[in-house]
């Protein structure tokens, strides 16, 4: 009889020991180091009265710490040419904060494959005009001044390397959105093109005579990580694409920019006049 129970005990232990040690090493999380920007960007990443960081990012943020248990996820503040050099040399795991893909970038980085998010470039008119709403309408139109530089301005060079009428642009190195909103406001310039959300900030405040006379595309947005870290990019993408089925990231674009930017282009077009 004690044998018997002997076994028994000895047989349990065993069935045990093949299911994992029961120590905190299951517990424990790897840590993954977030490079945030510390330039104001609302309403995708900026900071409440108690200097934490919001927005859709941080809430994106918030999703995945509760899909990827395994993970400990870490947060820095930098300056943004900082944050970049430093996930390329490890310091950083990762980094979120509009980053647009580029062939530079490609080469040295990993980018995340599944969006999180849009960015919207926009025209914006006059609310007077009604006849331009596409690059096409911008011939022989006057665009307020662009920084030769970013994603806006490499938008257009592509437009005019692919199309015989060019698109005439204005460049400047330092740009004034509240002036340009002003050179539209004042018809001495036919349109502006800039990112919506953009637009929406600095419409806010200043309550212009201007419009959204049309989206003209969806930039995808993406998480940058640290070419080694293809685990992480793997988990994240996998993440990212269930909070888009499940329509958690339609709820979060609607919270914070009071529309579905996962919507496709036209369907924008069609509600641009509430933008």
């Amino acid at each position: 009889m004690r044998y018997i129970k002997f076994l028994i005990v000895s047989l349990l232990i065993i069935s045990l020991s093949g299911c994992g040690p029961i120590t905190k090493e299951n517990d424990h999380k790897k840590v993954i180091k977030v490079a945030l920007s510390a330039e104001v960007n609302p309403p995708f990443l900026y900071t409440d009265s108690d200097n934490n960081p919001i927005g859709y990012d941080m809430d994106y943020m918030k999703m995945l710490e509760k899909k990827l248990p395994q993970y400990d996820f870490q947060y820095e503040f930098g300056e943004e040419e900082s944050n970049v050099v430093g996930i390329g040399v490890g310091k950083f795991d990762m980094g979120i904060n509009w980053f647009f893909k580029t062939p530079e970038r490609e080469q040295k980085f990993l980018y995340q494959k599944e969006p999180y998010v849009y960015s919207l470039t926009t025209l914006i008119v006059h609310n007077d005009t009604h006849d331009i709403e596409s690059l096409d309408d911008l011939h022989n139109k006057r665009l307020t001044p662009m920084a030769p530089s970013g994603g806006l301005y490499s938008i257009l060079t592509g437009y005019n390397k692919s199309h015989k009428q060019p698109i005439d642009i204005d460049e400047i190195h330092k740009v004034s959105n509240g002036e340009n909103f002003k050179m539209i406001e004042s018809k001495r310039r036919d349109a502006m093109f800039l990112n919506l959300t953009t637009y929406q900030a600095i419409q806010k405040e200043l309550n212009a005579d201007v419009k959204v006379g049309g989206v003209v595309s969806k930039e995808s947005i993406h998480v940058l990580y640290n070419k080694k870290n293809t685990r992480l990019q793997k988990d994240i993408d996998k993440a990212t694409k269930e909070l888009k089925e499940d329509g958690s990231l339609e709820q979060l674009s609607k919270k914070w920019f009071s529309f579905n930017v996962f919507d496709d282009k036209d369907s924008l077009n069609d509600i641009k006049d509430r933008l």
